[in-house]
């Protein structure tokens, strides 16, 4: 019993990482007074911390403010919520995060509100960023 739990265990931790390392395309906008939309790809285990430093590398050319900058200095906002800078992007997605209105990153087939015009259901108009 104990050699199968183990197995099931190696087995499950595996499967993690395997999708820590998969790719995820987060399109993102930064705000200076008005949004640049941009995406960058990253992997799933990537923490918000690395993410915004990868932003800021890739965006820093064009933004001289950021040439300075650490990304520490940046926050990462998600429909309405301040992501801190430890989470992961797997973290948020397996553990099914939410704002007020409704799931942060959604990957399911869903019915989209703004076909059925019916206000009781919740609205997924969200992007990976």
């Amino acid at each position: 019993a104990a050699a199968m739990r183990e197995k099931l265990k190696k087995e499950w931790v595996e499967a993690q990482e395997k999708m820590k390392n998969e790719k995820l395309e987060v399109t993102y906008s930064y705000w200076d007074g008005s949004g640049h939309r941009r995406s960058i790809q990253i992997t799933k285990g990537t923490s918000i911390g690395k993410f915004l430093e990868a932003v800021r590398l890739n965006i820093a050319a064009d933004f001289h403010e950021l040439r300075t900058a650490t990304s520490d200095s940046l926050l990462y906002i998600k429909e309405d919520l301040i992501i801190p800078h430890q989470y992961t992007f797997y973290d948020l997605i397996a553990s099914k995060a939410r704002g007020k209105s409704g799931p942060l990153f959604h990957f399911d087939v869903h019915d989209d509100v703004r076909l059925t015009n019916d206000s009781r259901i919740e609205k997924d108009e969200s992007h990976p960023g």
